[in-house]
């Protein structure tokens, strides 16, 4: 074997080795690169909506009604995280407010893009005659 066919049988051999470890290389650098470029953003703005029901309103009303607002959530896709229950005080007393509703948004508009939409308008007019009183609070999540 000549001294350029052995050469060319060492490169074709070392090429066979290292093809594999540069594909995986190039490889992870591609996702790091993906990951950093389209992270969506972290959720950073909290509503927290309060209800106090009509005296008489019955259980089931109320069931519905949780089950109404928790639709908004498969409904919207700028809420990024919801969750509901109702409250409650120490014994003997009776809480201010009946049941709360914690949504979570990305920005500012995502809030008012829900806060203006046909869903939760519909959500409102169909369940308002209930409450007596809501609350509501925004809040900066740090």
């Amino acid at each position: 074997m000549s001294e350029i066919q052995r050469k060319q049988v060492v490169a074709q051999s070392l090429l066979r080795y290292l093809m594999p470890a540069m594909a995986l290389g190039i490889f992870a650098f591609l996702m790091v690169a993906y990951g950093s470029a389209y992270t969506p953003p972290k959720a950073q703005k909290q509503r927290i909506v309060c209800f106090k029901f009509k005296e008489g309103i019955s259980a089931e009303a109320i069931k519905q009604h949780m089950s109404d607002f928790q639709d908004l959530k498969r409904q919207m896709p700028e809420i990024a995280a919801y969750s509901a229950g109702e409250t409650f005080g120490e014994e003997n007393s009776t809480a201010e407010y009946d049941v709360m509703h914690y949504l979570t948004f990305r920005t500012e508009t995502e809030v008012e893009k829900f806060r203006e939409s046909t869903q939760y308008k519909v959500f409102e007019k169909a369940n308002k005659a209930k409450w007596d009183k809501v609350l509501v609070i925004n809040s900066e999540i740090k």
